[in-house]
Order: C-alpha cells, then sequence, then structure tokens
C-alpha cells in the first residue's frame, strides 16, 4: 500500500536529513536478554522496475499468488503534470502493459486485494483493476458515505478489507475504519475513539483474516509514551484498546495470521515490538546499528506468515543518511539478515511476496522514480 511520508520530530531535533537524536526513557530496559544479532549475508537485490512514463511511483503492490504487480505514478512539468498506471513482471521488472496514461490528471495506487484485484485513486474516485494481471481499470468502488481513504491493511487472503480514512461528511473530519467487500459492495463503517487513534496519533492499520479482526496503532501522544493498539472485531465493529511497547510514533505494522502476532515500529527509541494479539502482552528489540536513536528507527514492515519472518525498513542503518537497510527478524526478535544498497526514507516500507521469499520497496529517494527488488 502507499506510505504516507512522516516524521516526528523532537522539539530540539533539526531539519533532516541532520536530525538529532531524541531519547526515551530507559529504552534499553524493554530488551529481552535472549534476543541476538547474528546476521548473515543477504540473497541480494532482485530486478529494478522502471516506469516507461517517468514519473515518481505514487503507490505499488505485488500480487503474492502470481507474477504480476501494479503502480502509479506522476511527473509534475512545466508543460504540463503526466501519469501512467502500468504492470510488471515479478521476476523481471519488466513492464507488462501501460494501463493508462495522460496529462492532467492524478492516479495514486492502493493495493492488490484477493483474487488479484487492484484499488487505484482516480481524482478522488476509487477505480478497480480486477485482475491486475489482465491490466484493465474495468470497475469502481463506491464507500458507503464520504470517505477520505488512506490505508489499506495488507490481506490477499480474505474478501473482507480493513481500509483507514477521514469522514469528510463532518466538518472535523474524524478517523474511521470501514471494512468492505469492494467486489460486492457491502461494507461496515467502525467509528474511531477520536481521544486514542484520532488524526494527531497518525495510525497505521494491519489485519489478521484469520480471525476476522483489525489491528489498528497510534502513538498517543508521543514521544515519551507507549503506542495505543486497538484490536477490532470486524464484525462487530468492538474495538479494544491496549497498551503497547516502545515510545513514539508507531512508523509501521503487518500481522502474521499464522501465529497471530504483530510486528510494528516505534520511533523515539527504534523499537520493533512484536505483539500476541489474543494475549495483548509482548516484547521489543531494537534494531541493529540504531542505539536507540530516532534518526536509526525502522519505518514500515511486512510479516511473512510462511517462514515466521517480520521484515524491517531502516532508512538510515549505515554511516551519514545515504545507507539504508531492509532487517528480516523472527517472531522470537532475533535478527537474521540485513538487505542493503537502498536509499529510501521515513514513510516506505517493503512489499514482500512470501511465497517465493522476494519483494520490491521504493528506491532511491527522494524522487523514487524505481522499485527495487530484493530477495532474503
Amino acid at each position: 500500500m502507499p506510505y504516507a511520508r512522516r516524521l516526528i520530530v523532537c522539539a530540539m531535533a533539526l531539519t533532516m536529513p541532520s536530525l538529532a537524536s531524541c531519547s526515551a526513557p530507559n529504552p534499553q530496559s524493554l530488551v529481552p536478554q535472549s534476543a541476538r544479532t547474528e546476521v548473515r549475508r543477504a540473497r541480494g537485490l532482485g530486478p529494478i522496475v522502471k516506469p516507461k512514463v517517468p514519473g515518481e511511483i505514487l503507490g505499488f503492490d505485488i500480487d503474492q499468488h502470481g507474477n504480476d504487480g501494479f503502480f502509479a505514478n506522476y511527473q509534475s512539468q512545466r508543460s504540463g503534470d503526466t501519469y501512467s498506471v502500468e504492470t510488471f513482471d515479478q521476476r523481471t521488472g519488466k513492464i507488462t502493459k501501460v494501463v493508462v496514461k495522460g496529462a492532467n490528471r492524478s492516479f495514486s495506487a492502493y493495493a492488490i486485494l484477493a483474487r488479484d484485484v487492484g484499488v487505484l485513486n482516480d481524482d478522488g474516485a476509487y477505480k478497480l483493476m480486477n485482475p491486475v494481471k489482465r491490466g484493465n481499470i474495468n470497475g469502481l468502488w463506491t464507500p458507503p458515505m464520504a470517505f477520505l481513504l488512506q490505508q489499506i491493511a495488507e490481506n490477499q487472503a480474505t474478501k473482507k478489507q480493513l481500509m483507514f480514512g477521514y469522514d469528510a461528511s463532518k466538518p472535523s473530519q474524524p478517523t474511521t475504519l470501514i471494512a468492505a467487500d469492494v467486489l460486492r459492495g457491502t461494507s461496515k463503517v467502525i467509528p474511531l475513539d477520536q481521544g486514542a487513534f484520532g488524526t494527531g496519533d497518525v495510525p497505521v492499520i494491519a489485519q489478521d483474516p484469520a480471525t476476522n479482526q483489525g489491528v489498528i496503532a497510534g502513538d498517543n501522544g508521543a514521544p515519551n509514551t507507549h503506542p495505543s493498539i486497538g484490536i477490532v472485531d470486524l464484525k462487530s465493529g468492538k474495538t479494544t484498546t491496549s497498551t503497547g511497547l516502545g515510545y513514539g510514533l508507531v512508523n509501521g505494522i503487518a500481522v502474521d495470521p499464522k501465529a497471530g502476532v504483530a510486528c510494528m515500529t516505534t520511533e523515539i527509541d527504534a523499537g520493533v515490538e512484536f505483539f500476541d494479539l489474543k494475549t495483548r502482552t509482548g516484547f521489543e528489540v531494537q534494531l541493529p546499528n540504531s542505539g536507540g536513536s530516532q534518526i536509526r528507527s525502522g519505518s514500515g514492515v511486512a510479516m511473512d506468515p510462511v517462514h515466521g519472518l517480520c521484515l524491517i525498513a531502516q532508512p538510515v542503518s549505515g554511516s551519514g543518511t545515504q545507507a539504508s537497510a531492509i532487517w528480516v527478524a523472527d517472531e522470537k526478535g532475533n535478527f537474521l539478515e540485513e538487505i542493503t544498497g537502498f536509499n529510501f526514507w521515513f514513510g516506505i516500507g517493503p512489499v514482500i511476496n512470501p511465497a517465493r521469499r522476494t519483494g520490491f520497496v521504493l528506491n532511491p529517494r527522494p524522487s523514487y522514480l524505481t522499485l527495487t527488488g530484493f530477495s532474503y
């Protein structure tokens, strides 16, 4: 799904990228002694996806049960704005079709849902590609209310899809969840506690299709507070809120439905949290090469339920701000692998195909004109 570009900055921090470090209260006390870092050599980078119509990529996804992927892009030029929606082959990175292109219009890509259904934003209208691999925009999803869609939780297993956005029918535009079957046109609106998951808390969402639950996490007032974690019953709409680990903004969250475990990153302490959705307990470890520093914290994450792994994007991993990495950890908090060769910033996260142990990430910053493939 598209990642909003977000970064919480402490009051004494300098402007990006020379960001001063912010410290959480005793972050090391939350790191279990059993966690280890035995990093093996990464399998390497994969194909580069380069749009046929040049421009900044505004969202992309890949089909976890096939070979296809899609993205939207946009470029502002003095002669006029250009855009395109294109499909590509995961194995080679080659563009398979320019679905649509033109000028003075805007598309963004949200996600690929179950059965290879792609969701796009076409100047405020939510268009569908069913399926993506055929390369046609041939459907429309109409929300049950005036809805400004921001995030779609990763789920290619079931028809019901969790979405997060804003209720545009109210002047305050409160945050809202929708559980939708986009092909059938059915949906349920789930209001949120604005004190825990309002706009200022910058929530992120994930979905557990095995239990028909959603997960939402917000910063709970940050920077020196633990995040709020909401477990949402997508049938009843009831939300049960717990207090998480770590400190600060939750930059990324994903769920392993096989294990019922959520993996998320917190910004102030460079933490990675593993949270059991049934017991509502968990533990935290710190990203390698971070020293608990905000500037070296994690961004977006992806879960591989086939192999029980969490992949974490770390925008600043090496010396300086030009070296980014993707870390591979098991669900016990052990870091197994570091994949390097990237240059991305906060708001970016990996999209993976667990069956193949491959993925893609927007790279390099600041323009994000390509996708870089990798294996793990």
